[in-house]
């Protein structure tokens, strides 16, 4: 009896340890290491909050990184001592520069904080110089893919869609897992009812807004809240190699002066990219949002 009772009491033992929940580890802000880091939509920023990023408290017993200053270095500002600092450590070459604003150094990944966090909510727009060297090659590329035997429109303003990494991340594994596919320029239109353009570049909220809706959802709902395009393959996405055939579905509302027109990059068979001018003329068509992003915004005067 005496043994049965002592074989009781250790099996006891034994499962009190093996129910012991294990012991959970806490990821740290890099910048303070006193919190845990900051969490949104699914993404853990290596910060563990918004006034960390920007303060920069945290130990940091080095100088400036800039050559000639002597002031503190802050991990916020990637070991520079202010924003200043750090815009003219990029200017001078001497870090790299965000690969979204090209102006901040690199501190999460390619991009500065601020440009993390933009790419962590939802599409924005962002307005290219007409004098930089993207707004000539886009406008180039377009004026050259008009194919049409009206005249040429005039090539005005140009949005470039700012996407968040989670729809990027999407396409990237649609495009892995498709890899006989082939990536196109393709553009694709639909009435805009605001007055994008004219004011500043703020998508609007209106659902018969046939492009803000489509920035907005990344293709994922069209005007009046449609969640397809109808053509000869069927519900799914439709755009076009040769804008001006985008361009029969581009309607603008009275006030403004612009045609509107979204730039795509999309992923299709390699059969729809077939070099036949009956081919040539017809649209590309996709099934799922995955397979295509909206990269610009285009705005033209016909």
């Amino acid at each position: 009896m005496a043994a049965i009772v002592k074989n009781v009491v250790r099996w006891g033992a034994h499962s009190q340890r093996t129910n012991t929940p294990p012991v959970q580890t806490v990821d740290l802000c890099e910048i303070c290491g006193k919190k845990p880091k900051f969490v949104e939509n699914g993404h853990k920023h290596p910060y563990c909050s918004r006034s960390c990023a920007r303060s920069g408290s945290g130990p940091s017993p080095s100088a400036c990184v800039l050559q000639g200053c002597r002031a503190t270095g802050k991990p916020a500002y990637a070991n520079f001592c202010s924003e200043a600092h750090a815009r003219e450590g990029v200017r001078q070459g001497q870090v790299d520069g965000c690969e979204l604003c090209e102006v901040q150094p690199r501190i999460v990944g390619t991009m500065c904080i601020p440009c993390d966090r933009v790419m962590g909510a939802g599409p924005r727009l962002r307005e290219l110089s007409r004098d930089g060297n993207p707004f000539k090659n886009l406008r180039a590329q377009f004026l050259s893919e008009w194919d049409s035997p009206r005249e040429s429109p005039s090539f005005e303003k140009v949005y470039e869609i700012v996407l968040s990494r989670e729809v990027r991340a999407r396409h990237e594994q649609y495009r892995t897992a498709h890899p006989n596919f082939e990536e196109v320029r393709s553009f694709h239109s639909s009435q805009c009812i605001c007055d994008l353009g004219t004011k500043d570049a703020s998508l609007c909220n209106f659902k018969s807004c046939g492009i803000c809706s489509v920035v907005k959802s990344c293709f994922k709902s069209f005007a009046f809240g449609a969640n397809f395009n109808n053509g000869r393959f069927g519900d799914g996405i439709y755009s076009y190699r040769n804008p001006a055939l985008a361009d029969r579905f581009a309607t603008s509302c009275t006030t403004s002066p612009y045609r509107v027109m979204i730039a795509c990059d999309v992923a299709v068979e390699p059969g729809q990219t077939a070099v036949d001018e009956s081919i040539e003329e017809e649209s590309l068509f996709v099934s799922t949002v995955d397979a295509i992003l909206p990269v610009y915004v285009f705005m033209y005067i016909k």
